[in-house]
């Protein structure tokens, strides 16, 4: 009896190991064990790509615990990147997407170096997009392939002289997908949103609107001229207070909290297009009760940040309330400040009209009415 005990627990492990790593050992035999196989650099420690990978940049990126993100793209030769009328960009089978991790020694004085942390690679195949994890050695001559994650301990010196310490998360495919599966496929984030890639940037010396850029080089399928820009987060000048803590929730929570998000089931969407203020969180009750959500109850309450779920959760880096889940471990003191004072500005009698409206309108469509101008 003891014996076949020990075989059915034996059998139920080997299960719940296929389960964790199976997906990691079929990344093995799909990715290079060496990242310099790619041939992406000619010089890793300052980030400078081949001829082959272009840089590229985010009106505004997610945060990540301070540390500088360097973003590159490729595709196949006479191959185009479709761009749709609403603004999302549909690659090609062999384009590759590029992100690697580093922390400025000194933040004050980017010249003094720059520690290489690692880099992140996404593939699309035949089956969709790819995603693994390289590790830079310490002389940043080579990244290494890693199934399990791992963590950095980093050391830098904040824009305010500050010594911080910190350890960086480098994450498994299983935590990679929390933030980047929708609808059950994996995709990527940042670089589908043309509005969130059209900006102007400086190329060899001349000053050149990005997707314009792309565009010469042959890229692009389809229009662009008449495209949104997605605000910058911390620049006033490019979108008011409500469009820059749009576009920082958008792109820094959205991924979950989206249709077809892992956290959809809570009913709060925080991309930039929804324009219901319950559906983003005014007034919103939560699904679940517990840590997370503190001693507030609703997701948003206007003019009371402190009283709010979502800045709760934003300010804490407990890892059973914080929000973003995985990602972060620091709090990013800039951008909880900017959706502090986001919620404060809140016009609420305005915010539940327009609430009011969209209920109606919804009402009238499910009954067949027709809609009053």
């Amino acid at each position: 009896m003891a014996e076949r005990l020990f075989i059915l627990w034996v059998g139920t492990l080997m299960l719940i190991l296929h389960g964790a790593f199976g997906l990691e050992s079929n990344l093995s035999k799909t990715f290079h064990d060496r990242l310099s196989e790619y041939n992406i650099f000619i010089d890793p420690k300052n980030q400078h790509p081949t001829d082959r990978f272009v840089p590229y940049e985010l009106n505004t990126p997610h945060f990540a615990d301070y540390a500088t993100l360097h973003r590159f793209l490729s595709i196949p030769r006479r191959e185009k990147i479709d761009v749709s009328e609403t603004g999302s960009l549909h690659y090609p089978e062999g384009s590759t997407l590029v992100l690697t991790v580093g922390y400025p020694k000194d933040m004050r004085d980017l010249g003094k170096g720059e520690e290489i942390l690692e880099t992140r690679l996404m593939i699309k195949g035949v089956t969709g997009w790819q995603s693994a994890q390289y590790v830079w050695n310490k002389e940043t001559t080579e990244a290494y392939l890693t199934l399990v994650g791992q963590d950095i301990p980093v050391e830098w010196i904040d824009g305010q002289g500050e010594i911080r310490h910190h350890k960086h998360h480098v994450p498994n495919i299983n935590q990679c997908k929390m933030c980047h599966e929708v609808e059950d496929r994996f995709v990527p984030l940042g670089p589908m949103d043309a509005r969130n890639l059209n900006s102007t940037l400086t190329i060899e010396g001349e000053s050149i609107n990005q997707l314009d850029h792309w565009r010469e080089l042959g890229w692009l399928s389809g229009p662009t001229d008449d495209l949104p820009v997605l605000a910058t987060w911390d620049e006033p000048e490019t979108g008011s207070l409500d469009q820059r803590a749009r576009a920082y929730l958008h792109i820094n929570c959205s991924s979950c909290h989206q249709p077809g998000g892992l956290a959809y089931t809570s009913g709060l969407d925080l991309t930039y297009d929804q324009i219901d203020p319950v559906r983003f969180g005014i007034f919103k009750t939560p699904v679940a009760a517990g840590r997370g959500v503190g001693e507030a109850r609703f997701g948003i309450v206007p003019g009371q940040p402190e009283s709010s779920i979502l800045f709760h959760r934003l300010g804490s880096t407990d890892p059973g309330v914080r929000m973003p889940v995985v990602g972060r471990s620091l709090v990013h003191e800039e951008g909880l400040e900017l959706i502090a004072r986001w919620i404060e500005s809140m016009d609420y009698p305005r915010l539940m009209k327009e609430h009011e409206e969209m209920e109606t309108s919804r009402a009238k469509r499910f009954a067949g009415l027709p809609e009053t101008p």
